[in-house]
């Protein structure tokens, strides 16, 4: 297992930063992991990220486990099947001060995970440049 965890504080209200972080078709115009995505925004729904991924854009499909406005988003996503490879991502909103805590949270298992360190490294700092993007983004 393995546990990816950045946090950035935002001078914005929750429900700001939310629309801003559950608006896909406005990924590209900000968002440096995600270039799009689809689907509803309620547990057990599919939902599909678009993500460049070594010179092309990749579609993942995910499901929604967790959809609490303003509060809490969290999507799973595997390759094959949870022994081989799953990936846990979630995005926890909590309000604070002059606006909100982000703390974006990824959690990986399965067989293929220390076999993937060095990419999940690169993947590591692609996380925190998501939040400064989504704090400058909401702060504008």
């Amino acid at each position: 297992m393995r546990e990816i965890t950045a946090t950035v504080d935002i001078a914005a209200s929750p429900d700001h930063v939310w629309d801003t972080l559950t608006d896909f078709s406005r990924y590209a115009e900000w968002n440096p992991m995600f270039t799009g995505g689809s689907g509803t925004l309620t547990a057990g729904s599919p939902l599909a990220l678009r993500m460049p991924f070594g010179g092309i854009s990749m579609t993942f499909k995910t499901l929604v486990l967790a959809a609490d406005r303003g509060r809490l988003l969290r999507w799973r996503g595997r390759l094959i099947g949870p022994s081989i490879f799953e990936a846990i991502h979630e995005f926890a909103l909590t309000p604070g001060g002059k606006g909100t805590t982000v703390v974006q949270r990824e959690t990986l298992v399965g067989r293929l995970v220390p076999l993937a360190a060095p990419m999940i490294d690169k993947y590591e700092k692609q996380v925190v440049r998501l939040n400064e993007a989504l704090r400058t983004r909401c702060q504008t």
